[in-house]
Protein backbone atom coordinates (compact mmCIF):
# COMPACT_ATOMS: atom_id res chain seq x y z
CA UNK A 1 0.00 0.00 0.00
CA UNK A 2 1.22 3.45 -1.12
CA UNK A 3 1.52 5.85 1.44
CA UNK A 4 1.98 8.86 -0.74
CA UNK A 5 -0.84 11.32 -0.57
CA UNK A 6 -3.39 11.02 -3.21
CA UNK A 7 -4.19 13.98 -5.55
CA UNK A 8 -6.83 16.27 -4.98
CA UNK A 9 -9.08 15.03 -8.38
CA UNK A 10 -7.97 11.53 -7.65
CA UNK A 11 -9.51 11.46 -4.50
CA UNK A 12 -12.97 11.92 -6.07
CA UNK A 13 -12.19 8.90 -7.99
CA UNK A 14 -13.56 5.82 -6.52
CA UNK A 15 -11.15 3.80 -4.53
CA UNK A 16 -11.20 1.11 -7.14
CA UNK A 17 -9.52 3.90 -9.67
CA UNK A 18 -7.21 5.52 -7.78
CA UNK A 19 -3.12 3.95 -9.08
CA UNK A 20 -4.18 3.00 -12.25
CA UNK A 21 -3.46 4.82 -15.72
CA UNK A 22 -5.58 7.70 -16.85
CA UNK A 23 -6.06 5.26 -20.17
CA UNK A 24 -7.47 2.44 -17.38
CA UNK A 25 -9.74 4.64 -15.66
CA UNK A 26 -11.36 6.25 -18.58
CA UNK A 27 -12.15 2.78 -20.14
CA UNK A 28 -13.43 1.58 -16.54
CA UNK A 29 -15.72 5.18 -16.65
CA UNK A 30 -16.75 4.35 -20.29
CA UNK A 31 -17.85 0.71 -19.08
CA UNK A 32 -19.67 1.81 -15.92
CA UNK A 33 -21.32 4.59 -18.20
CA UNK A 34 -22.44 2.27 -20.89
CA UNK A 35 -23.73 0.29 -18.36
CA UNK A 36 -25.97 2.66 -16.88
CA UNK A 37 -27.33 3.55 -20.31
CA UNK A 38 -28.30 0.08 -21.44
CA UNK A 39 -25.26 -1.64 -22.70
CA UNK A 40 -25.71 -3.97 -20.12
CA UNK A 41 -28.48 -5.57 -18.35
CA UNK A 42 -29.28 -7.58 -15.23
CA UNK A 43 -27.33 -7.15 -12.14
CA UNK A 44 -25.21 -4.70 -11.12
CA UNK A 45 -23.18 -1.85 -13.99
CA UNK A 46 -19.77 -4.09 -15.10
CA UNK A 47 -17.01 -3.03 -14.83
CA UNK A 48 -13.54 -4.16 -15.98
CA UNK A 49 -11.50 -6.93 -13.44
CA UNK A 50 -8.53 -4.96 -14.65
CA UNK A 51 -7.61 -2.44 -17.13
CA UNK A 52 -4.79 -1.01 -18.80
CA UNK A 53 -3.25 0.83 -21.17
CA UNK A 54 0.28 1.45 -21.84
CA UNK A 55 2.15 3.79 -24.44
CA UNK A 56 3.18 2.79 -27.67
CA UNK A 57 -0.06 1.37 -28.83
CA UNK A 58 -0.99 -2.20 -29.35
CA UNK A 59 1.03 -4.53 -31.35
CA UNK A 60 -0.22 -7.93 -32.55
CA UNK A 61 1.18 -11.49 -31.38
CA UNK A 62 -1.72 -11.48 -28.06
CA UNK A 63 -2.20 -7.98 -27.76
CA UNK A 64 1.31 -7.36 -26.41
CA UNK A 65 2.40 -3.95 -26.38
CA UNK A 66 0.48 -2.57 -23.61
CA UNK A 67 -2.83 -3.53 -24.01
CA UNK A 68 -4.53 -5.38 -21.28
CA UNK A 69 -8.12 -6.03 -20.51
CA UNK A 70 -9.84 -8.35 -17.99
CA UNK A 71 -13.75 -8.24 -17.85
CA UNK A 72 -16.14 -9.85 -15.81
CA UNK A 73 -17.37 -12.19 -14.31
CA UNK A 74 -20.39 -11.71 -16.07
CA UNK A 75 -23.88 -11.64 -14.89
CA UNK A 76 -26.75 -12.98 -16.95
CA UNK A 77 -27.43 -10.73 -19.88
CA UNK A 78 -24.62 -8.21 -19.11
CA UNK A 79 -22.34 -7.31 -21.66
CA UNK A 80 -18.89 -5.09 -21.71
CA UNK A 81 -17.48 -3.18 -24.89
CA UNK A 82 -13.72 -2.72 -25.84
CA UNK A 83 -12.65 0.23 -28.77
CA UNK A 84 -9.30 -1.26 -30.22
CA UNK A 85 -7.82 1.99 -31.89
CA UNK A 86 -4.55 0.15 -33.82
CA UNK A 87 -4.23 -2.96 -35.56
CA UNK A 88 -3.01 -6.61 -34.24
CA UNK A 89 -4.47 -9.26 -33.54
CA UNK A 90 -5.54 -9.76 -29.66
CA UNK A 91 -6.00 -12.94 -28.03
CA UNK A 92 -8.17 -13.38 -24.87
CA UNK A 93 -10.19 -16.35 -22.78
CA UNK A 94 -12.38 -16.78 -20.13
CA UNK A 95 -11.02 -17.36 -16.64
CA UNK A 96 -12.52 -19.95 -15.67
CA UNK A 97 -12.93 -22.09 -18.83
CA UNK A 98 -9.48 -21.38 -20.38
CA UNK A 99 -8.42 -24.80 -19.91
CA UNK A 100 -11.79 -26.33 -21.78
CA UNK A 101 -11.16 -24.18 -24.74
CA UNK A 102 -12.90 -21.00 -23.87
CA UNK A 103 -10.67 -18.84 -26.18
CA UNK A 104 -11.16 -15.87 -28.86
CA UNK A 105 -9.54 -13.89 -30.34
CA UNK A 106 -9.94 -10.03 -31.92
CA UNK A 107 -7.90 -9.04 -35.57
CA UNK A 108 -7.87 -5.58 -36.28
CA UNK A 109 -6.90 -3.94 -40.04
CA UNK A 110 -8.56 -2.01 -42.24
CA UNK A 111 -10.75 -4.73 -44.17
CA UNK A 112 -12.85 -5.31 -40.67
CA UNK A 113 -15.66 -4.18 -39.75
CA UNK A 114 -17.36 -1.17 -37.69
CA UNK A 115 -17.97 -3.45 -34.62
CA UNK A 116 -18.64 -6.82 -33.62
CA UNK A 117 -21.00 -9.03 -31.08
CA UNK A 118 -19.57 -11.91 -29.53
CA UNK A 119 -21.59 -14.30 -27.46
CA UNK A 120 -20.49 -15.62 -24.29
CA UNK A 121 -22.17 -19.73 -23.77
CA UNK A 122 -24.03 -19.50 -26.93
CA UNK A 123 -23.47 -23.31 -27.40
CA UNK A 124 -21.41 -24.09 -24.14
CA UNK A 125 -18.19 -23.52 -22.87
CA UNK A 126 -17.30 -20.87 -26.04
CA UNK A 127 -17.55 -17.38 -27.09
CA UNK A 128 -19.40 -16.89 -30.55
CA UNK A 129 -17.65 -16.32 -33.21
CA UNK A 130 -14.30 -17.32 -31.76
CA UNK A 131 -12.62 -14.88 -34.10
CA UNK A 132 -14.10 -11.15 -33.85
CA UNK A 133 -12.34 -9.31 -36.89
CA UNK A 134 -12.72 -5.20 -36.81
CA UNK A 135 -11.02 -2.37 -38.21
CA UNK A 136 -8.92 0.13 -35.99
CA UNK A 137 -11.28 2.25 -34.09
CA UNK A 138 -14.12 -0.28 -34.07
CA UNK A 139 -15.01 -1.87 -30.83
CA UNK A 140 -16.52 -5.32 -29.68
CA UNK A 141 -19.46 -5.94 -27.43
CA UNK A 142 -19.34 -9.04 -25.42
CA UNK A 143 -22.76 -10.19 -23.84
CA UNK A 144 -23.46 -12.79 -21.66
CA UNK A 145 -26.03 -15.12 -23.41
CA UNK A 146 -25.86 -18.55 -20.81
CA UNK A 147 -26.89 -18.75 -17.44
CA UNK A 148 -23.17 -19.32 -15.75
CA UNK A 149 -22.33 -16.48 -14.13
CA UNK A 150 -18.50 -16.98 -13.67
CA UNK A 151 -17.67 -15.81 -17.22
CA UNK A 152 -14.65 -13.49 -17.84
CA UNK A 153 -13.47 -11.90 -20.85
CA UNK A 154 -9.08 -11.50 -19.91
CA UNK A 155 -6.62 -10.81 -22.48
CA UNK A 156 -3.69 -13.55 -22.94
Amino acid sequence: MSTKPVPAAAAKLPVLFRGMHRAAVTLALVLAAGAASGCSSGGSPMAPVAAGGGGGGMGGGGGSGGMSFSFGPFGAQQSAQLTFPNAGTFGYHCIAHQAMGMVGSVAVDAAGSDSAVVQIGLSGLSFSPSSAHIKPGGYVRWINVSSLTNHTVTNN
